[in-house]
């Protein structure tokens, strides 16, 4: 879908074109000018879109981290598009002249200002084209900043929050451009509509996200509890709700949630795994690593602090799939959504074989209610602690389809760091195992 909205409008502006009189390599580098700017406006506004946390989106591609996952993807994409549509027109003008190119990215010619509101001057048109240009400029470099600076820069979480609202700013200045300068875009109003429609979907999702979303998406109050250190740099925020409708959610999700009222913690979002159970546990359950600045200050939350809660969200379920011969692969906290799954896993119908892998042994986190649920459904449930300290090697496909008695049949789940997920399912890959059969939960903010 993202690749024929990027598409059409190529189409739409191809069929504009005649030969000019510079013709061979000066139509190019202006071909490639014009059409990457094309390009990079659509992929904008359809990044913009993949920022909203649409329940739809979800659905389509199959939960909220692979929403996450096109969104760097079409950004970065933008960002490319972007950055070579002036340099190709500029390319194209240097070639008679490099004045003329030079001023392509110079702003000039913006004075009379009056000319610019008054619809009745003679120099109206040039001076608006000028500030359609200098918008342009604007944005134009707004957004590679802000787009190299999220996407290649690994940034604190209130800075990266910051830059991706920024990302508006710089989007509005496109759109100013879009609408006001002399170009094929404004000559032909099939082209137009469809990149102001593009524009405008866009601007509009940017708005719900960042101001109309602070009304529309429904948020769950929560007060703490009490909280527990579970091992050294991990802690549980038990959670209650004072409503009488709580959050829904199934096993594997995650949420976002923010303090109200704690001292000492800011009142940004964070995304969150529920490791508690709807129907098993009486509370909400967060289980959470020393990660950052904000998450080493969460063991120091008081009983009655009040929290808000966005969600849930997710795909990564066993419920998800039909096959119930599966292979559950934990990496330190990203034993966390498998948590919530074993409190629910039937004792009969299923086979699953869960690998917990830690560094040591002192990072393992609920053994005892592992080891419980797995007595309590030995027909469906085997856990299997993984200690890297005291094996050869790290967890890997060979020892995995050793223990499992072959790596064919089965689903495979895997949550832990980036680059062990990456490495186990290559090994999968490269044994055979098809993609469709390996999922992941990759959730990332940056």
């Amino acid at each position: 879908m993202i690749i024929i909205a990027s598409i059409v409008p190529v189409v739409l502006w191809w069929r504009l074109q005649v030969p000019t009189a510079m013709g061979g390599i000066y139509d190019a580098f202006d071909t490639i000018g014009l059409v990457t700017g094309i390009i990079g406006l659509v992929l904008y506004s359809i990044s913009l879109v993949l920022m909203t946390r649409l329940r739809i989106l979800e659905s389509i591609f199959g939960g909220l981290n692979r929403v996450y996952i096109a969104h760097h993807i079409t950004g970065g994409l933008s960002l490319v598009f972007m950055l070579i549509h002036p340099l190709g027109l500029v390319a194209a003008r240097a070639l008679s002249s490099v004045t003329d190119a030079a001023l392509l990215l110079i702003p000039h010619k913006l004075v009379p200002f009056g000319a610019l509101i008054n619809p009745e001057h003679a120099m109206h048109s040039t001076i608006l084209n000028e500030y359609a240009i200098f918008a342009g400029i604007i944005g134009l470099w707004l957004a590679i900043v802000l787009l190299v600076v999220t996407i290649f820069i690994k940034l604190p979480y209130r800075v990266w929050l910051i830059s991706h609202k920024m990302m508006g700013v710089a989007y509005i200045f496109i759109g100013l451009h879009l609408l006001y300068i002399k170009s094929d875009t404004s000559v032909d109003p099939w082209l137009r509509w469809y990149l102001i429609a593009f524009f405008a979907i866009g601007l509009i999702a940017y708005v719900y996200k960042t101001v109309a979303g602070q009304i529309l998406i429904r948020k769950h109050r929560y007060v703490v509890s009490h909280v527990v250190m579970l091992a050294d740099g991990v802690v549980r925020l038990h959670l209650d709700s004072p409503a009488a409708h709580s959050l829904r959610y199934t096993p594997g999700q995650f949420v976002f949630m923010r303090f109200l009222d704690a001292k000492g913690l800011s009142r940004e979002w964070h995304p969150f795994s529920i490791s508690s159970c709807s129907g098993v546990d009486a509370d909400l359950q967060l289980t959470i690593k020393y990660l950052g600045d904000y998450t080493s200050k969460l063991a120091f939350a008081k009983p009655g602090a009040a929290v808000e809660i966005e969600g849930a969200y997710g795909k990564f379920s066993y419920q998800n799939f039909k096959n119930r011969d599966q292979v559950w692969i934990a990496g330190g906290i990203g034993v966390t959504p498998f948590l919530s799954m074993v409190k629910q896993l039937p004792p009969e119908g299923y086979r699953v074989y869960l690998f917990y892998s830690v560094k040591t042994r002192s990072e393992i986190i609920d053994w005892a209610l592992l080891y419980d649920q797995m007595m309590q459904k030995s027909n469906s449930l085997r856990v299997i602690p993984y200690i890297a300290d005291e094996q050869p090697s790290f967890l890997n496909a060979d020892y995995i389809s050793q223990t499992v008695g072959g790596l064919e049949g089965r689903d495979y789940y895997l949550c832990g760091p980036p680059a062990m997920m990456e490495s186990i399912k290559q090994q999968l890959k490269d044994s055979g195992v098809p993609a469709v059969a390996i999922h992941s939960e990759e959730f990332s903010m940056s």
